[in-house]
């Protein structure tokens, strides 16, 4: 069968992509595959069989076959976080890059309305509040940026049950493809003309979208080398996971539900922080054989913890002739791996400032009851380049300003958290790439960082698609 589009990745980018092209033309023929699973076979055989750390695969490789269920699969690494949809143009990507802020906040609202269709909660947080500006006064004095955002939290529980009911909706209308790698992509006269999976089998289409996710940035980059698409680098973010008891971040869960801050250190660096999960659990994400600190929250109080956590992240621009980014941040990361044989570390600050690694009686002495149990105490100053620590430690002294508490003895850190970006391949407007009908997008072409713009960036390409097939 010849397809109209071949959409290679089930993230958000991919899953909107498809949804837009088949709601908009209920006669194309669509290919969606991901080399991870559908969302019932989506299992972490850490949390369901509560192991240690990841088990390793028949290849060798520490974590699942075919490919990691945390990051991959129907729903992407989305999938498993705590489903915050961020409504705004101000943070979680690059679209602004290539459109116009309001139509890309329209896009924005539009995946909204979809998730709301499926099941999504009505509650959505308002960031022009009187308290808000109390927060944000406090952050401009010692030189913290807050960005403002509504903020509708979905919860993971919720989150799962919104991609089933889309997966239910588009698994008739849609063929779906999973545990199933693509290897190639087809190329003729500069043109398109379909994907080769690993086992040789060759799928013809017109178009083809390239949403692969973070987790296939690098398959994304070694296509665009071997096709002539330019590329250029962008960031790496690398930093940890800060835990903490709730009652010390109350005032911003609650009016904000997540601080999102921006601070420039004494040493230059950005620091921001990420993904906050008020009464959420710290996790392990494994990227391509990386272990990973994370977190998500349940939208439900009983699944809770008692803690919040959210994350630092240091971002790190590298000048030629260096140009792996990625590989730089995958390096220190293995570094702590190793560390904990085949874990993270968990430390706490105030052994972090008195230069002694974490043992586990001070952990368990400790105020804070780590939420990942599997973690390793141990020292992250043997792990993380001296900027980026003593960014980490400038920005967490800043927040105690803002939320008072923070910077004491027993808060957690665990590390390393990174967040890839893809080298960015060069684009037109419509994020085609100079091969007739081969688009790109989402987290692992470093267009967008988050659920929002990847939902968003999914659906433009789709209604570009669609001028064409119409």
């Amino acid at each position: 069968m010849k397809y109209d589009c071949i959409i290679v990745g089930a993230g958000p980018a991919g899953v909107f992509c498809a949804y837009e092209l088949v709601e908009k033309n209920p006669k194309l023929k669509v290919l969606l595959i991901d080399k991870g699973r559908d969302i019932y076979s989506r299992k972490c055989p850490v949390n369901e069989h509560k192991l240690d750390k990841c088990p390793v695969n028949k290849n060798g490789i520490s974590g699942c076959n075919p490919a990691c269920s945390i990051t991959n699969g129907f729903g992407g690494a989305g999938a498993f976080s705590d489903g915050k949809f961020n409504i705004t143009t101000e943070f979680g990507g690059w679209l602004t890059d290539y459109l116009d802020d309001d139509e890309v906040l329209k896009l924005i609202k539009y995946v909204d309305s979809i998730n709301l269709k499926f099941g999504a909660t009505e509650v959505i947080t308002d960031p022009t509040t009187d308290k808000v500006r109390e927060i944000e006064k406090r952050g401009y004095a010692v030189g913290l940026k807050l960005l403002r955002s509504q903020v509708r939290h979905l919860g993971t529980e919720n989150n799962l049950k919104i991609l089933m009911r889309i997966y239910e909706y588009l698994k008739d209308k849609v063929e779906m493809h999973f545990q199933e790698e693509v290897s190639d992509i087809i190329v003729e006269d500069n043109k398109v003309k379909g994907i080769i999976n690993k086992n040789g089998v060759r799928y013809d289409g017109d178009n083809v979208f390239l949403g692969v996710g973070r987790d296939g940035s690098k398959w994304l980059e070694e296509m665009c080398k071997k096709n002539n698409i330019r590329m250029t680098h962008n960031q790496v973010d690398i930093g940890v996971r800060v835990e903490t008891n709730d009652i010390i971040m109350e005032e911003i869960n609650k009016n904000l539900y997540e601080g999102k801050f921006i601070y420039r250190t004494s040493v230059g660096t950005i620091v921001r922080t990420f993904c906050s999960n008020p009464s959420g659990h710290v996790v392990v994400e494994n990227h391509s054989g990386t272990m990973l600190a994370n977190g998500h929250a349940y939208a439900s109080k009983e699944l809770g913890s008692n803690n919040t956590n959210f994350a630092l992240l240091v971002s790190h621009k590298f000048s030629e002739p260096f140009d792996l980014p990625n590989e730089y941040a995958h390096q220190v990361s293995r570094l702590a791996n190793e560390l904990s044989c085949g874990s993270i570390i968990v430390q706490r600050y105030g052994d972090i400032c008195k230069g002694r690694r974490s043992t586990q009686k001070r952990i368990d002495e400790g105020f804070v009851k780590p939420s990942l149990k599997e973690a390793v105490p141990g020292d992250l100053g043997l792990v993380l380049p001296y900027n980026t620590m003593k960014s980490i430690i400038e920005m967490i002294e800043a927040l105690n300003h803002v939320t008072p508490g923070i910077a004491n003895e027993h808060t957690l850190f665990y590390g390393v958290e990174a967040k890839f970006y893809s080298a960015r391949p060069e684009i037109s407007n419509n994020f085609e790439t100079r091969i007739n009908g081969l688009y790109v997008g989402g987290d692992g072409a470093g267009l967008t960082r988050g659920l929002a713009q990847a939902g968003a960036n999914g659906v433009y390409v789709a209604r570009d698609i669609l001028k064409k097939t119409n």
